[in-house]
């Protein structure tokens, strides 16, 4: 029997032996080998020049970047990181510019960089800071770097490596807390006024100090996002009757101006309150102080809205206040609004609609204002009248109309109102409806007076029709317009280069009327490109070629002289 034991114990450790040998001779699996890179690091509180780093191992290749949260305890926030490009225009901008010499921009390429996403990164706390990343990121000129904790406190790096990397580890170093600037505002006698209070911010820059503060305004919108929309949008911020309302972090200004909002809506102040860079200071805002008149002095706004001079409705329609709420008007024209303030007048925008019809009978739209008085009080009646429309209808014959669209470049034809004044001159006046019908256009008019309509098939070749005197009654007024006796010259654009024709340059012409919108087109393979007639006395063209120089001219006396504007590139 023992030599049984003996005989099993001989070949157990033969097995054994055989299984270790065979491991020894099996390859090692060696850990990827992630080259360093050298980066540099912008002004954001950290080092300039980041030393390489020492070659890591991690499970997968790639680009991978971190960087060092340095604080005075373990960190307890967020982290973001952004890769920053430079898009197609911008760099052709900037190449364009360093070829002409130019030193506008900046002097750095990366610096026009942008993030295009930011992605969360994590962060492994330590006692005092942490560590953020290694997160992995795709190959960018630039990169940006925000770490924040609930108290304001934040971190910002703008990591520029010397090319952009295609893997490795990229360690933008230290990055040092900077602690936050703000206001900490309490309110005091507000405990007996129903509705909550808010403040609206405004920032008080030095001017030496703008561009610094300004550069933190995007790391800052990551921090405090709806703070910061506050601040530049001008929306009020809500505070709390009971404890303290901390606005942190703001730019490092020279100061902010603070606009105390009743529930009501009025507001009192300003209060001018100093910035210093990393703390947060304290304010108080005496209700009574600020609205010595008192704080819930309103009307109910009630009244009615009428077409012109009559007793028809301009209802159903919406009442739209200042501060974006909206009112129903009632299909008989009535409305009520609520909460209208009595120590300042108050606007109001009407919005309607009418039903499919040829011509609408007034605007769809009506600015309205409602001014107290000191003895305005509970209640306040209005009645407000929106304007009805006239009519200047246009008549054409079929063979101006179609001499028109035959002349007419895309976006034309135009038509334009004009007015004349008691001195006998013309000028543009706005017109809400131009309305195709049939021989002619019906344009609106809201005032009496005397009229004509320009018709343009070009910004350059403009033609006028009669003249018309429209009273205060409301009934159509027809003026026309004949067709020409003797056509204006046409005009083309010649683009060549030393003598050859230069195809495919795209030519812009101007009238030099402010309502009257440019033409474009591209020249054909000798070069020309047809402007057809011109009636105008200014003519601006600009002509852009691929690989030459723009050129900008005068083209009138050219084309009365040739009919040909040449233009050499």
């Amino acid at each position: 029997m023992r030599w049984k034991q003996v005989l099993t114990g001989m070949l157990l450790g033969a097995v054994l032996l055989a299984a270790w040998w065979a491991a020894s001779r099996r390859p090692g699996v060696s850990p990827v080998r992630v080259p360093s890179v050298s980066v540099e690091v912008a002004d954001a509180g950290v080092r300039d020049v980041v030393p390489p780093v020492e070659a890591r191992e991690v499970a997968d290749a790639g680009l991978w970047l971190r960087a060092t949260l340095e604080g005075a305890q373990p960190f307890t926030g967020e982290a973001r990181v952004g890769a920053a490009f430079i898009s197609d225009e911008d760099l052709r901008w900037w190449e364009q510019g360093r070829e002409r010499g130019a030193h506008a921009g900046p002097s750095r390429l990366e610096d026009l960089a942008n993030v295009r996403g930011w992605v969360t990164a994590p962060v492994t706390a330590s006692a005092r800071g942490g560590v953020l990343g290694p997160v992995e990121v795709p190959s960018a000129p630039r990169y940006q770097l925000v770490a924040f904790e609930p108290d304001g406190t934040f971190w910002w790096g703008d990591l520029v490596p010397a090319s952009p990397p295609g893997s490795g580890l990229l360690d933008a170093g230290v990055l040092r807390a900077t602690r936050p600037t703000g206001v900490r505002v309490r309110l005091a006698g507000a405990r007996d006024v129903a509705g909550a209070f808010s403040v609206r911010i405004e920032r008080d820059v030095e001017p030496v100090d703008a561009e610094r503060a300004s550069a933190l305004l995007g790391v800052l919108r990551l921090v405090a996002p709806e703070l910061m929309g506050a601040l530049q949008d001008g929306l009020p911020v809500p505070l709390g009757k009971e404890g303290d309302t901390v606005l942190a972090p703001l730019p490092p200004d020279r100061a902010v101006r603070l606009w105390l909002r009743a529930p009501s809506g009025r507001e009192g102040g300003p209060v001018d309150v100093p910035l210093r860079e990393g703390t947060v200071g304290t304010v108080t805002l005496d209700v009574a102080r600020l609205f010595p008149e008192g704080v819930r002095r309103t009307v109910a706004l009630r009244g009615r809205v009428l077409l012109g001079d009559t007793s028809r409705s301009a209802g159903p329609a919406v009442l739209r206040t200042e501060d974006g709420r909206e009112v129903e008007v009632a299909a008989d024209g009535r409305f009520t609004v609520p909460d209208v303030p009595t120590w300042r007048a108050s606007r109001f925008t009407l919005w309607r609609e009418e039903g499919a019809s040829e011509r609408p009978v007034a605007p769809s739209q009506g600015d309205f204002t409602f001014t107290p008085t000191a003895e305005t009080a509970g209640t306040a009646e209005v009645v407000w009248r929106l304007p009805v429309y006239r009519w200047l209808v246009l008549r054409m014959d079929g063979f101006t109309q179609a001499q028109l669209q035959a002349r007419a470049r895309s976006p034309y034809p135009v038509y334009l109102l004009q007015r004349r004044d008691a001195r006998g001159a013309w000028s543009d006046v706005p017109a809400q409806e131009f309305i195709p019908e049939g021989d002619g256009v019906a344009v609106s008019l809201l005032e009496p007076g005397t009229y004509r309509v320009m018709i343009a098939s070009s910004p350059y070749a403009l033609r006028s029709s009669t003249v018309a005197h429209v009273g205060a009654e409301a009934a159509d007024v027809e003026v026309r317009l004949a067709a020409e006796e003797a056509p204006a010259p046409s005009c083309e654009v010649l683009v060549t280069q030393q003598g050859r024709p230069v195809a495919g340059a795209l030519v812009t012409a101007d009238g030099g009327g402010r309502s009257m919108p440019p033409v474009r087109g591209e020249t054909l393979t000798d070069g020309r490109w047809s402007l057809g007639p011109v009636r105008s006395e200014r003519l601006q063209v600009q002509v852009q070629a691929e690989g030459h120089a723009d050129w900008e001219g005068e083209g009138t006396e050219a084309c009365r002289r040739s009919g040909v504007l040449e233009v050499k590139l």
